[in-house]
């Protein structure tokens, strides 16, 4: 049996009962983003945006003041009320559900709570306040941007839109400049912002010598998705990070502690994307204009070689004659003079040879006449010396022939000693080299005893 029909009217209509009837659904504090604000007749209408980790999206309803609660508000709060109630703003709002037949669901605000939105301003402050007084405000800024920056580290998370158009723009540049990038995860929304950012700054550093620098990277989304940035632990590890560092971190309008001590900020991924280009592109330039200037002087100086080497061919011969000619004059000169010279030389040398002949003989002839008297002298003397000294030597050779006699064995024999060889003949000096049962031979003055050692 079919059930009744009910109209479409009639089965909203119980939506709405069961919304308007639950307590759950009624005046509840939600934090979401604000967007498509806009104003009529009083009333503000908006809508709602939660987003994830990545910034996309996950939930989203429309929501509307009315002009009552926006006036009694707007006189409660006065300007802190217009600066919350703007796009982009993350705000925690007293709402409850509604449901119409004909619009749907949507959600009425009540109350806003003015203390929930960060006082970001005040917190940066503090933040740099607090590296100021450490020395380390500016360390990273001061560090040496290569040229060109290729090799990259990356901190994103790796799902993000932001991350995919920063790796979109760099590897389609019109250069056709290869960058090497690395992605290091980290999450970019929330509370574990700061602790996975510093993480990731700590294992790129553990290969620092492979990356040129550091870039952050997050899309755009509200300004509350960007506290996490606002972090003392977090900008002291970018502030003492050993490789440069390029924050692109949500639209211009953003800004976060990072953007302070960072050495370059960029407005967005992209931007981060077209500096690294705009770098690399530059460095380019400047290699082709040194290349161009270094090919000009090149030929510049092979022009003037060329010429120059013509100049040295002609002017060779012209050299090579004149040397010849006046080698040729000087050999002429010294075929005439070189004969008259030699004569010279031989007649000199006659003449000293003459002179020194005659005085060789002279001398010569008194030398001989000297050692003849010397020789005559000598003799007697030579033959004295002779006689003495052979006397001397007889006697001591009669002094020898003494000594070997009374050191001869049979000398020695005859004072009672004796002389023990072993079967060999060899004469014995050390009992301890005779083993036991040896036959041996003991020579006297008078006979040889024959024994056996124990």
């Amino acid at each position: 049996m079919m059930e009744e029909n009910v109209s479409l009217l009639e089965l909203l209509r119980g939506v709405g009962m069961v919304i308007h009837s639950s307590p759950e659904l009624q005046n509840r504090w939600v934090v979401a983003e604000i967007c498509d604000l806009r104003g009529s007749g009083g009333h503000v209408y908006f809508s709602l945006v939660e987003k994830d980790a990545t910034g996309v999206p996950v939930a989203t309803v429309r929501a509307a003041m009315w002009r009552g609660t926006a006036l009694s508000l707007g006189r409660r709060y006065g300007a802190r009320m217009r600066e919350l109630m703007a796009n982009g703003n993350e705000v925690r709002l007293l709402c409850s559900v509604t449901f119409h037949e004909k619009y749907g669901l949507s959600l009425t605000v009540h109350d806003i709570d003015t203390e929930y939105y960060r006082d970001t301003t005040r917190i940066q402050a503090m933040i740099l306040a607090a590296l100021k007084k450490e020395g380390i405000l500016d360390r990273n800024k001061s560090l040496a941007m290569p040229a060109p920056v290729q090799r990259v580290a990356i901190i994103s998370a790796p799902g993000a839109a932001g991350y995919g158009d920063f790796m979109n723009q760099l590897s389609r540049n019109a250069s056709g400049i290869v960058f090497y990038t690395k992605l290091y995860e980290a999450v970019m929304q929330g509370e574990r912002v700061s602790g996975t950012v510093r993480a990731a700054i700590e294992r790129i550093e553990l290969t620092a010598d492979l990356f040129d620098c550091v870039v952050i990277i997050r899309g755009g989304g509200a300004s509350t998705d960007l506290a996490g940035f606002d972090d003392l632990e977090l900008a002291r590890a970018v502030a003492g990070c050993m490789l440069p560092v390029i924050v692109g971190i949500g639209h211009e309008r953003d800004n976060t502690v990072l953007d302070f001590v960072a050495h370059t900020r960029v407005k967005t991924p992209t931007a981060a994307a077209e500096w690294l280009i705009a770098q690399a592109e530059d460095a380019l330039a400047t290699a082709i204009d040194l290349a161009t200037r270094v090919a000009h002087l090149v030929q510049n100086r092979l022009t003037g070689d060329f010429r120059q080497l013509e100049h040295m061919e002609n002017m060779v011969p012209l050299l090579a004659r004149t040397r010849i000619d006046a080698a040729r004059t000087r050999i002429e000169t010294l075929s005439t003079t070189v004969p008259l010279l030699v004569r010279r030389q031989v007649d000199g040398a006659s003449r000293r040879l003459e002179r020194a002949s005659r005085i060789i003989d002279g001398a010569g002839r008194q030398s001989i006449a000297r050692a003849t008297a010397r020789l005559q002298n000598f003799a007697p003397l030579l033959q004295q010396c002779v006689a003495h000294r052979m006397a001397r030597e007889n006697d001591r050779l009669a002094a020898l022939a003494d000594k070997v006699r009374l050191l001869s064995p049979d000398c020695v024999l005859a004072r009672g000693y004796s002389i023990t060889l072993d079967a060999s003949g060899h004469a014995l000096r050390d009992a301890a080299q005779v083993a036991p049962g040896t036959l041996l031979r003991t020579r006297l003055q008078k006979g040889e005893v024959t024994s056996v050692s124990e």
